[in-house]
């Protein structure tokens, strides 16, 4: 495994999830977690990389945040394995943004971390932050978005 991938991978993480009663199932893989839940489990076509990742801008630059990250965000999303690239801003606290991302394999997510926008962007984004981004990766068997079954919409 190339040390690409390993760095998106290796970040230890313990997956909590918590059903509608506030129950945690903790350590457990998702389809051990939602059979739990009584969740239907997809199947799936693939395991992807999946990453979520809290940035804390500084207060002065918040309000350009999607500027100052469009030619990465852009890049990124040009890129043939990238499945998503979505930047959210946190409705309590204006500074953070969530990127949530995947990647469609390893070589997917190598091919990322080694090109030149990613190079660019970990060396020009961190002078914008309050500090180093927080990351959750994992290997997911999953290939896209599920339903919300609690909230079906009819």
């Amino acid at each position: 495994m190339s040390l690409a991938v390993q760095m998106l991978i290796s970040i230890p993480v313990r997956v909590v999830l918590r059903c509608c009663t506030g129950v945690a199932l903790c350590g457990l893989g998702l389809s051990d977690a939602g059979a739990r839940l009584g969740r239907t489990v997809g199947t799936y076509h693939r395991t992807v990389i999946f990453i979520t990742a809290k940035f804390h801008v500084l207060p002065e630059h918040a309000d350009h945040w999607v500027d100052i990250t469009q030619e990465f965000t852009q890049a990124t999303r040009d890129e043939p394995g990238n499945l998503w690239f979505d930047w959210s801003r946190s409705i309590d606290d204006p500074t953070e943004y969530v990127l949530v991302e995947a990647f469609r394999d390893g070589d997917a997510g190598a091919a990322h971390v080694q090109s030149d926008h990613f190079k660019a962007a970990i060396v020009t984004l961190p002078k914008y932050l309050v500090k180093t981004p927080q990351v959750i990766s994992q290997m997911i068997d999953q290939d896209d978005w599920s339903e919300l079954g609690e909230m079906k919409v009819s």
